[in-house]
């Protein structure tokens, strides 16, 4: 009997080889049974009726990608079967015994399997390419016209698969003909199209009927009883009765994201809409379910496409104190239609207390059609609609559209980021989501008419906008709002833990304001330290550290609490800093970041507790130190042949060319530390008159004459703290030995340019950089 298998394709990594492998004709006469293969991945579809198929060879459509679909073990397979001779007049024949109708019946079971794949390539029909599509079209139609051939007992056991390729094809038949009013008012049972919808009906349980009736026709076939067929076909007798009933736990639910976003907390939901039923809420409690995404309707702000359970849904998750959010199912081509779905959202939450985001469901084909572009800008027009009305805002899409067609706003901190992927052990979106909707088949007690989609939430849930969720025992907490490198200022405050700025996507932070709520005789007082510029002066209580509209970054930062009542708390912050990640956290005024390493703040995350309260947990922190500081001992700019001068070295860094056969022609050097000395000898001069101190130009800009070699002397008390070593390139030599404390470095005589330097500030006595056997060459 068939094993009952259901081709729920997991959104988005898996871009579907259905397209490009479920749609190919197997040979018409005495095919053997094709076996499946981990590595082939290809399903295929005989149309027994069509003229097409009476061909001796597969056309097989290769397949661009190994993610398109769930894969069979090797030794599943799919049977093939003779296809009816061109003379053999099947639709006109007369009905035939079961015994006598192996032929056809045969053609009944191949029925199936080809419904279930060509059900599931339509769903993924966008990864499509245009041929492909046709192909997969006109496959439908011979599927159809077969099914039409088959007999009366096999055409009602296979009714539910007929209304599923019928929708099929509809589906397919509204991507290659796109509707052009943007303005129309979808009826649920009609238009919905995407990777979860079919002409408005779910894939998951159209493939569920398909399966069952996939067993069931088998049955027939074998000539099982008409109670053992019917059990089959409508589900009271199973094949496999997998439970999934239990929602993950959370030892379950460890992974790569909760690494990423710094956090072990996650929470198990569901996201339900009408097509649930009524749902007894008390029951999901219960059972373990700690938030729910509602959706509240779909499409123009119109009553009639409001969802019918809405107001149902949400009063009993109010009624039972479960934390929700809400969804729209979107059809908006354009930003106007964005704007008419978010006022649909806003007249039906109004007067409700949303703990979760208002989230833009983005799947269906029409969008596709209105292209990336547009497809971005309705997002961005929907979000900012929202958040203007003070509510976070989100979209909810698969795996394929946020790697593909909703990049620009993956890891935008403004919008927060739902995404669907189905059996799979982790996401596989690059996008900074917070919500995962891993599962489209869950079973969840109180929830009884159909199944449900499961989710997990990361981290805390968002603060209400305004409100600062506290970690102290009187309710005083902290918030903050940064400003980031293309997105601006954040339109959300973040609150107490949560993450400000972007993690991932290398964009820095420019700018912070900090605040306190919950107590008057406590403040906050802070200072950062910008790109070219050092630590800043100190600021206070919402007022702006860093820059704004200069493009510099944000290196490190110092956080202190000030007022009466400072003593009674402590601050912690972290941040996360570029090529490092996160670090560990900084306490009360010390400094959290990097100095000297030219390395951008990306995030950071603020803490307020109760005094000798237990630090924050350091999960997901790459390093334990707060603040790694690289101080420069000595730093030098060089003048270089058609260039000019450079941006200053420090410490060993090379200034300078090499490999380019460019002259160097002027150097500068200081330090903070010591007291520097140096000359040159320069081409036709020689070694200039005198010692130059340190900050001043040696050698000669604007007359195109090369340094050959070079001195650098400590002075005063530096002399005994300190040695100072150097090395040049040198043209026909490369790169000398070090030099140090005044003695010679490079060439006279030779006639040979000085092309790049380093120079090293090491405590007196130190080791030497490297060798010092030869430094110097003279004629």
């Amino acid at each position: 009997m068939k094993k009952k298998i259901l081709r729920i394709i997991s959104a988005g990594i898996l871009s579907m080889s259905l397209c490009f492998a479920n749609v190919s004709a197997v040979s018409a006469d005495e095919a053997a049974p094709q076996t499946i293969t981990g590595e082939a991945q290809i399903q295929q579809v005989e149309s027994s009726t069509s003229e097409d198929t009476q061909k001796t060879d597969s056309e097989n459509i290769s397949e661009d990608s190994e993610q398109g679909m769930e894969k069979p073990s090797e030794t599943e397979s799919v049977s093939s079967t003779s296809s009816v001779s061109e003379d053999e007049d099947t639709e006109n024949s007369e009905p035939q015994s079961k015994a006598e109708d192996t032929e056809t019946v045969t053609e009944a079971v191949q029925v199936s399997s080809d419904v279930e794949n060509l059900v599931s390539a339509a769903a993924h029909i966008t990864d499509c390419s245009s041929d492909q599509v046709a192909e997969i079209s006109q496959k439908i139609e011979n599927v159809q016209n077969t099914m039409d051939s088959l007999s009366e007992e096999e055409q009602d056991i296979l009714s539910d698969s007929r209304e599923a390729l019928d929708n099929a094809a509809i589906a397919v038949e509204s991507f290659q003909n796109p509707v052009s009013d943007q303005h129309f008012l979808a009826g649920d049972g009609e238009h919905m199209n995407s990777f979860r919808y079919i002409n408005g009906q779910s894939v998951t349980e159209a493939l569920e009927d398909v399966s069952q009736e996939g067993a069931a026709i088998e049955a027939y076939a074998n000539g099982e009883s008409d109670t053992v067929v019917q059990g089959l076909k409508d589900g009271t007798i199973s094949v496999n009765t997998a439970d999934k009933t239990d929602l993950q736990t959370e030892a379950d639910a460890a992974d790569s994201q909760a690494i990423l976003l710094g956090t072990k907390d996650t929470k198990e939901g569901i996201d339900v809409s009408q097509f649930q039923g009524k749902i007894d809420w008390a029951a999901v409690k219960k059972a373990g379910v700690k938030f729910a995404i509602i959706r509240c309707g779909y499409g123009d702000n119109d009553s009639s496409q409001d969802d019918t359970k809405w107001e149902f849904n949400v009063a009993e998750c109010e009624k039972y104190g479960i934390p929700y959010g809400v969804y729209l199912y979107s059809y908006a081509i354009d930003t106007q239609g964005a704007k008419r779905e978010a006022a649909h959202v806003l007249r039906l939450i109004k007067g409700h207390s949303l703990a979760l985001p208002v989230y833009l469901d983005m799947e269906d084909n029409t969008q596709y059609e209105a292209g990336k572009s547009m497809i971005v800008s309705i997002a961005n027009t929907f979000c900012s609609t929202i958040r203007e009305a003070g509510y976070d805002a989100g979209v909810y899409s698969s795996t394929s559209w946020w790697n593909s067609v909703l990049s620009p706003i993956a890891y935008d901190t403004t919008i927060y980021q739902w995404v669907a992927e189905w059996e799979s052990s982790s996401v596989h979106a690059s996008a900074r989501y917070q919500l995962w909707q891993y599962d489209s088949t869950g079973k969840v007690s109180g929830i009884t008419q159909n199944v449900v989609d499961k989710d997990r939430w990361y981290g805390d849930f968002p603060a209400a906008i305004g409100e600062s969720p506290s970690r102290t025992s009187d309710g005083t907490g902290i918030s903050y709002q940064a400003h980031v490198q293309k997105i601006g200022w954040e339109s959300k405050t973040r609150c107490n833990g949560e993450t400000s700025g972007t993690v991932g996507q290398s964009l820095r932070l420019e700018a912070i304001r900090i605040g306190i709520s919950g107590n008057s005789n406590v403040g906050v007082a802070y200072q950062t330290y910008v790109e070219n510029i050092g630590w800043q002066n100190q600021v206070s209580s919402w007022e702006t550290a860093g820059t704004t509209g200069q493009g510099l970054r944000m290196e490190a930062i110092k956080i202190c609490l000030t007022g009466a009542d400072a003593a009674r708390y402590d601050v912690y912050y972290r941040v996360q800093a570029e090529n490092i990640g996160w670090m560990g956290w900084a306490k009360n005024g010390n400094a959290a970041g990097t100095q000297g390493y030219g390395c951008r703040m990306e995030a950071i995350q603020i803490i307020l507790v109760d005094k000798g309260a237990e630090a924050p947990s350091s999960d997901g922190a790459a390093v334990s130190a707060a603040f790694r500081e690289r101080t420069n001992n000595v730093s030098y700019s060089v003048h270089v042949q058609h260039f000019g001068w450079q941006e200053d070295m420090t410490d060993g860094d090379t200034a300078g060319t090499t490999g380019r056969s460019l002259r160097l022609e002027a150097i500068q050097i200081s330090s903070p530390l010591a007291d520097i000395q140096y000359r040159t000898h320069i081409q036709q001069i020689g070694w200039q008159n005198g010692w130059t101190d340190e900050g001043n130009v040696s050698g000669t800009t604007g007359k195109s004459l090369r340094m050959e070699a070079i001195q650098i002397r400590l002075t005063g008390a530096s002399a005994s703290q300190y040695d100072i070593y150097y090395r040049v390139h040198l043209q026909h030599i490369g790169w000398t030995d070090w030099a140090s404390n005044g003695a010679p470095c490079g060439s006279t005589g030779y006639s040979y340019r000085m092309e790049a330097i380093q120079i090293v500030l090491v405590n007196k006595g130190g080791s030497a950089p490297g060798s010092t056997s030869r430094a110097f060459y003279s004629r």
